[in-house]
């Protein structure tokens, strides 16, 4: 920054400058907002030539490059030299702003779009415009590229007798840096908007994008209505039961402002729908002709209502919003010098137009009324229930305001909030259900790694006291893992649970959506498992040194189903220690449990040292507690035994007893003398002894072999790999050069050629083989576990001829089975069958309801129960806590389509949006300071449940909270519907479209999978925060009012009670269902 303020500093823009400087000023904003307005102001200019009676015809068409073409048959503009600049008119309209035929006397008597000011700006925001003119006989041309004239004005014979005007251009992407892709459904409502408006004039819309429309035929649409508005009304409500048929249409003129208004109650309908223009614009803020007709109206209907007794002495007058309700209305005015607020005209500001509105409407609506009492006294019938229902819902929401003072509760319970009280920097996420993930009731209990079972209850008490807590969890390789639990919280008081029943007898109560893991590494709700899926299972067992490679008594084992073998817990937590660096693995090759209970595998509990360190720690200990003379004595017996002699002679030839004489051998080779001495006899003795060197081979080449057939030991050096070429990513570059330059060698290349035929000997392909029929295992697997299952035991003649029967040749035979995969032991084989899975026996809703909890944990998401069963822990981490809330509505909202407003404010899930936004029944007690978030966003699965729900919110906003969307607080989160994965990339997908073009950029022959998203709750948190919900990636759409209106209209046709729409709307797209959209 600058201190020095001088002359200099001040900056002229010339020309259009000052429009490419700061656009927004001119069209509200760079956005796809913005993008379309400019369509609509050179289309405007063609519809003032319709207003001036000149033009009955108008084309537009978006090219096959993305830019856009308007074509009327208007007079042309003016094409002559302009006195005033000294250039062509066509010139001057483009390139000086406020230069047009409307500014002064005879050009125009009313306009919307302006010459010089709407047609400049485009211009000047646009890579090029090209302009045509039919004139005089004449064609004249000129181009244009960001709002300068690049060309003179080209005059050539027309050879035919037409006027008009074309105009062409492409916006400019350095402007519009969102991109410059029009949408023809957005464009497609403003052009029927104005074919209604305009009475005879008809206007043709084209798409020629072949590649957007996937067609070879370019999509066209004509819009023509001889009727006006009287059609528009007719149009809007075509999916509505009318309370009188006929439309109220009311014409007329005073001091040159046009008046036309358009009215048609509807039985079936609770809000108004009131659309104003004002000279063919669409007014969204509203202005002074709404503001009009609104005081007419309600003035108006209360006068004939006391007037034919409907109201009575006393009573008060019935409400604006109890009159309009069910209405809808189009006011269109046509006024000569109009008033807007800013140049993209959302309001009308003429003070002037409200009181010709209701002059010209109160006596026009008072003498229709007065002529057609029948349909007088209906809408005034409506407006009295209208008035009722509301007194109606306002006791009801006093109630529920005084219950909740007596309840201290200001807060739905379901509502995770975000940390921050800044409305401007909140958002909340409404979610179908739990999306998130279930709950468990509060004594459910959880497996921990201190060899506890606690509750969640018990979880949450310790962990406000400072305790903390690590459960088992699935890692994402499949492997058995140590994690930390996080945030154990009640999610929901009083909630709808099921009762889930396993095979050991183990009962879980949870919500019905809880997902659990399957036998595979998948989930599924709670609600929808059977009797047929497999659980991911949790065993856990003490060491015995009676069993095989076993050499340790009473240390906790945990199931790996990964590799179908038990690992140490303490070796779990040591992984974890080392990977959150905690440790170093060079710290030591003992794990020393702190507390010396070896039963408490916590991470924190574990220490790495030496043997040394190890054993001096321990010895100490017994000084302390194992000295006393009587246990002394104890050890002494003990040690002069028979069993203890023999068991140490046992011990002397195990490999743990092995490796200490080892380390004791290698700490007396660091002696010198010794070292020499030793070398000396060594080499003569296997000088002189070939039959030892023989052997000795052989034993090396062995233990070489066992230790790589280890999956683990391979998976430790894969990861070992893997981080030092992460780490040293200029290693990896460098090997990378020496590998291409190094097989650019010919003699290389032969010598490769040779090695592999010599590779592909009988020997390899056998052990190739016998690789691939890996794949056996899990069948053989399952299968004897189904047999277990329904037999009570592994019944091997009954599996024999379950593969007589099937034929399956990838079923192996048992004795096949325990060579190959447990070196021939029958009882391992027959264990692994046992810790295969778990069962599910029934699930059972519940009539008692639960407060049900939940946890959360970091990076595999997911936790073991006491009862032995990996569930999906809740997605709420998937969100910035600081910023972002979470409101799961269960279910599918109230259907308000067929329910009054009393009711739909007693609503269990309209009370929980209501209380959570800060919000009022209906909007009239809007504040938008009392707003608790300025971002709402709804966020449903990407199939037709969610799609439901979500038009289900819109309707309601629409209905009952339009101020939020009209102020821009409503959005609509944008999830993907693909991950596409190949190798060790993967992408996100948000349509088919975009699915099929990357695919389409993969070689031929590539390999990849596509995972479709259904719901939120298949996506981990990970993939939730970094596709949905993360500020800096995620895509989120702003819901218009024309966006709800859509949604509204939808709603009425699929939920109202006339069938006709309702069968029309499927018969029309029921053949367009993607199947792929169905929860089948």
């Amino acid at each position: 920054m600058t201190s020095d303020y001088g002359d200099d500093n001040i900056r002229v823009l010339e020309g259009l400058e000052a429009v490419r400087v700061r656009p927004g000023m001119y069209i509200g904003n760079t956005s796809a907002t913005g993008l379309h307005h400019l369509v609509y102001e050179v289309a405007d200019n063609s519809i003032d030539e319709a207003l001036a009676g000149h033009c009955k015809n108008i084309d537009i068409s978006i090219n096959a490059n993305g830019s856009i073409t308007v074509i009327d048959d208007g007079r042309g503009i003016p094409a002559g030299i302009n006195p005033q600049t000294g250039k062509s008119t066509i010139e001057t309209v483009l390139t000086v702003l406020h230069a047009g035929g409307k500014f002064g006397d005879g050009g125009y008597t009313v306009s919307g779009g302006l010459h010089g000011v709407g047609i400049s700006v485009v211009n000047a925001l646009s890579a090029h415009v090209e302009v045509k003119v039919w004139r005089n006989q004449k064609i004249h041309t000129q181009r244009f590229e960001k709002g300068i004239a690049v060309s003179g004005l080209e005059i050539v014979p027309s050879p035919e007798d037409r006027t008009g005007t074309t105009v062409t251009f492409l916006p400019d992407t350095e402007i519009f840096k969102e991109g410059i892709v029009f949408d023809f459904d957005t464009l497609a409502v403003r052009f029927k908007q104005l074919a209604y408006l305009n009475a005879g004039l008809r206007i043709s819309f084209s798409d020629y994008r072949l590649e957007i429309l996937e067609s070879d035929q370019p999509k066209v649409e004509n819009y023509f209505y001889e009727g006006g508005i009287k059609e528009y009304i007719a149009y809007l409500n075509v999916d509505k039961q009318p309370l009188h048929e006929e439309v109220i249409y009311i014409q007329s003129e005073k001091n040159k402002v046009q008046v036309e208004v358009a009215l048609q109650w509807c039985v079936d309908a609770y809000t108004d729908n009131i659309l104003g223009f004002a000279n063919n614009i669409q007014t969204k803020e509203g202005g002074t002709h709404l503001d009009g007709l609104k005081v007419v109206l309600t003035r108006t209907m209360n006068a004939i209502g006391r007037k034919r007794n409907k109201l009575k002495e006393g009573d008060s007058n019935l409400g604006g919003e109890n009159i309009r309700e069910g209405l809808t209305a189009i006011v269109s005015v046509k006024v000569p010098n109009p008033e807007f607020e800013g140049q993209t005209k959302t309001k009308l500001g003429n003070s002037e137009v409200r009181g010709i509105v209701d002059s010209i409407v109160s006596e026009a609506l008072t003498e229709y009324l007065e002529f057609r009492p029948n349909i007088a006294d209906a809408i005034l019938e409506k407006a009295l229930q209208a008035f009722n229902a509301a007194e109606a819902a306002r006791r009801a929401r006093e109630l529920v305001r005084r219950k909740s003072v007596l309840e201290s509760s200001t807060l739905p319970g379901k509502l995770a909030d975000c940390s921050s009280k800044d409305p401007s920097e909140s958002e909340i996420f409404i979610v179908e259900g739990d999306s998130a993930g279930g709950c468990f009731a509060g004594d459910t209990l959880v497996s921990l790694a201190d060899g506890r079972n606690l509750s969640f209850k018990e979880i949450f008490s310790e962990q406000q006291a400072g305790k903390e807590h690590f459960c088992y969890t699935i890692r994402q390789n499949g492997t058995v893992g140590i994690e930390r639990i996080l945030h154990p919280r009640i999610t929901k008081h009083q909630a709808q649970v099921v009762k889930v029943t396993l095979d050991n007898g183990e009962q879980i109560i949870c919500t019905p959506d809880h997902r659990f893991m399957l036998r595979n590494g998948s989930y599924k709700p709670a609600a929808d498992l059977t009797s047929a899926d497999s659980l991911m299972p949790l065993y856990r067992k003490l060491s015995d040194k009676k069993e095989p490679n076993i050499t340790i008594d009473g240390y906790e084992m945990v199931w790996n189903p990964k590799s179908d073998s038990w690992l140490f817990t303490h070796m779990l937590s040591d992984w974890y220690n080392c990977w959150q660096g905690i440790y170093q693995k060079t710290d030591g090759s003992h794990r020393h449990h702190l507390d010396f209970n070896k039963l408490n595998n916590n991470p924190t509990n574990l220490q790495r040292m030496s043997p040394e360190e190890h054993l001096q720690i321990h010895q100490q200990h017994l000084t302390k507690t194992l000295h006393r003379p009587d246990v002394i004595e104890k050890c002494r017996q003990v040690r002069q035994s028979v069993e203890f002699r023999q068991a140490m002679s046992e011990r002397m030839t195990q490999p743990a007893t092995r490796q200490m004489l080892s380390e004791q051998a290698i700490a007396q080779w660091q002696n010198p003398e010794y070292k020499a001495d030793m070398g000396n006899k060594w080499q003569n003795f296997y000088a002189l002894t070939p039959q030892y060197r023989q052997d000795n081979a052989a034993r090396l080449n062995l233990a070489q072999q066992n230790y790589w057939q280890d999956e683990s030991n391979r998976q430790k050096q894969s990861e070992r790999t893997s981080s030092y070429f992460i780490e040293h990513p200029e290693v990896r570059l460098k090997m990378s050069i020496q590998a291409q330059q190094q097989w650019e060698d010919p003699q290389l290349l032969n010598w490769r050629k040779q090695k592999t035929q010599q590779q592909w000997t009988p020997e390899f392909r056998a052990s190739r083989k016998a690789a691939l029929h890996q794949t056996y295992y899990q069948k053989t697997l399952k299968v004897l576990k189904d047999i277990e299952q329904s037999h009570g035991l592994v019944d091997l003649n009954a599996y024999c001829k379950y593969r007589v029967e099937t034929r399956d040749k990838s079923l192996l035979k048992f004795e096949t089975f325990c060579d190959r995969y447990f070196d021939g032991s029958t009882e391992q084989a027959l264990e692994a069958v046992a810790q295969y899975n778990h069962r599910v026996v029934s699930v059972e809703p519940m009539s008692e309801c639960f407060d049900v909890y939940d946890i959360e944990v970091p990076h595999t998401h997911n936790f073991a129960l006491a009862s032995g069963v990996f569930v999906h822990n809740s997605a709420k981490q998937g969100r910035d806590r600081r910023f972002q809330a979470i409101l799961p509505l269960r279910g599918k909202i109230l259907n308000i389509e067929k329910t009054d407003d009393s009711k739909i404010y007693k609503n269990t899930e309209i009370q929980a949006l209501i209380t959570a936004l800060g919000l009022g029944v209906r909007g009239e007690e809007f504040n938008a300071k009392q707003l608790r978030y300025h971002r709402i966003c709804l966020m449903t699965d990407a199939d037709v449940d969610g799609a439901h729900i979500r038009t289900l919110l819109l309707t309601f906003f629409y209905r009952y909270q339009r101020a939020l969307i009209e102020e821009g607080y409503i959005y609509i989160a944008c999830p993907p519907l693909y991950k596409l994965e190949r190798g060790r990339n993967h992408y996100y997908c948000y349509s088919e479209r975009e699915l099929q073009r990357k695919i389409a950029e993969f070689p031929s022959n590539a390999n990849y999978t596509i995972q479709r998203f259904k719901g939120l709750g298949e996506m981990m948190p990970k993939q939730l925060w970094e596709t949905t919900m993360d500020r800096e990636t995620r895509t989120l759409k702003r819901v218009e009012i024309q966006d709800a209106a859509e949604a509204d209209r939808i709603f009425t046709i699929l939920m109202g009670d006339r069938v006709a729409p309702r069968r029309e709307f499927i018969e029309t797209y029921g053949p367009k269902l993607n199947l792929m959209d169905l929860d089948i």
